[in-house]
């Protein structure tokens, strides 16, 4: 309520209020004793100074002018009041269009100098000119003791302290930007999930302001509303489940590093197989090999199984795994002529030398009757068709003999044929590149199967109808 400065001069004057004026002071400083949260103490920061008693004397000046216009003491009162509210927002929006000037000709031009990321980022951020915001609150706060005898004081001193509040926290936001473009920009992008930790540390300002708000609004410590947050909490869990889910999942997400940025990974139950672009609190951002971007709950990444190809990236290498199946009908005993023939092929010559000294010196020792292929150790042509699978493979310059794991094996029959399988490791895990030389590999062992008088089993098409005759 707006009261001139006569009748608050009246009141302080009266003797039977005086009394009661002094207790309900009293009651007031008891309560701003306690108030631990208020940004803006009067009894401190908002006592009389310079600024105060310059703008007392304009007050009064301006009250004598406006009654010298024939205006009544209550209009006169509005009138100064308004003339210097008005004024005074007139020197803070100079105040702070000066003190970002400053900023942006001195502060901004020696960040300019440096060649670090963050300094470039505080510019970017604008972190320095948010700061400039102060002046005019300052400036507001100092005048402020000068209009407590009209009684405004009251609502402007929250509306101060809610300002100071919000630049502070526009500022620390900032800051944290800083931080984690900086961060990015030196190469932990990849390693951590900046961006989720960076949305959790603005979340957790946020939270702290919007208590001290709260504070400054109904003049009461932080604490109490902290207290009270015990019984709103299974409410909370129950309007907020889902959000707070994701948010739990998105910080065990960032902690165990279950996924980083750039990460290949793959959730067979939600059809997402592609990179991981971005990692945020609660959700996760992928792009699919066709360009699309899928957004994946964090969530579902903690209860539900998915594959990350990150140990295969890291690794350098490449699993091949695939099979071909070997018509049974075509797999029979070798002679010697067959032997002399497959020696065509270089990679397998001191094989079949190997493989005959051992077969021929176990059926010796074991008395075995030879004449009969049936009878003890005999060479295959699948076998010695295996065999050259080793050799070239071991022979290709992609493939990793040592390191990885190598096995070329069969599998069991069925009635596809007999599976011969491929578990090896190419030595270039690029897509094009992996596919390219998995391709030439099975393109030379499809080929080279014939010449061991193999057979690759598959249905039978359309032309194999045809051409029975019945």
């Amino acid at each position: 309520m707006f009261q001139t400065k006569d009748a608050l001069d009246v009141k302080k004057t009266s003797p039977s209020k005086d009394a009661v004026t002094g207790g309900e002071q009293a009651g007031a400083d008891q309560a701003g004793a306690d108030q631990a949260g208020e940004l803006f103490n009067h009894e401190t920061f908002l006592r009389e100074n310079f600024a105060s008693d310059q703008m007392t004397q304009a007050l009064d000046w301006l009250e004598k002018v406006s009654q010298g216009w024939g205006l009544n003491p209550t209009l006169a009162s509005m009138f100064a009041v308004a003339t210097a509210v008005i004024g005074v927002l007139l020197i803070c929006g100079i105040a702070d269009f000066i003190a970002k000037l400053v900023i942006q000709r001195i502060m901004h031009r020696s960040l300019r100098k440096s060649s670090s990321v963050w300094a470039s980022e505080l510019i970017n951020q604008k972190v320095l000119e948010r700061l400039s915001h102060f002046v005019p609150i300052v400036l507001l706060a100092l005048s402020l003791p000068a209009f407590q005898v009209y009684g405004i004081d009251w609502w402007l001193r929250p509306l101060l302290e809610l300002a100071a509040i919000w630049v502070l926290v526009r500022m620390i936001w900032g800051v944290i930007e800083v931080g984690e473009r900086t961060l990015v920009a030196k190469g932990f992008g990849n390693k951590m999930p900046l961006v989720g930790m960076s949305q959790a540390a603005k979340m957790i300002v946020l939270l702290i302001g919007i208590l001290l708000a709260l504070s400054a609004l109904f003049a009461k410590s932080p604490l109490w509303f902290i207290s009270g947050l015990g019984a709103m909490m299974a409410v909370l869990l129950l309007i907020f489940k889902d959000a707070i889910l994701g948010l739990v999942a998105g910080v065990q997400i960032a902690a165990n590093q279950m996924v980083r940025v750039g990460d290949w990974i793959t959730v067979p139950s939600k059809g997402v197989d592609g990179d991981v672009e971005e990692i945020t609190l609660t959700t996760v951002q992928v792009r699919a090999f066709d360009q699309t971007l899928m957004l994946i709950p964090a969530y579902d990444l903690i209860n539900t199984p998915f594959q990350n190809w990150r140990g295969m990236s890291e690794s350098g290498a490449r699993r091949i795994k695939r099979s071909i199946s070997i018509d049974i009908n075509s797999i029979r005993f070798v002679d010697e002529q067959d032997v002399e023939r497959y020696r065509k092929f270089s990679l397998i010559d001191d094989y079949l030398d190997q493989a005959k000294q051992e077969i021929g010196k176990w059926n010796e020792s074991h008395g075995i009757d030879t004449t009969n292929v049936g009878n003890g150790r005999q060479q295959t042509n699948v076998g010695i068709y295996r065999a050259y699978i080793k050799a070239y493979l071991h022979d290709h310059p992609k493939i990793y003999s040592d390191k990885f794991t190598f096995l070329v094996r069969q599998l069991a029959p069925g009635p596809d044929g007999l599976p011969i399988e491929l578990y090896v490791f190419t030595n270039d895990n690029r897509w094009v590149q992996y596919e390219e030389i998995q391709a030439d590999i099975f393109d030379h062992l499809l080929a080279s199967a014939a010449h061991f008088d193999l057979e690759v089993y598959q249905s039978p098409s359309g032309s194999d109808v045809r051409a029975l005759k019945v």
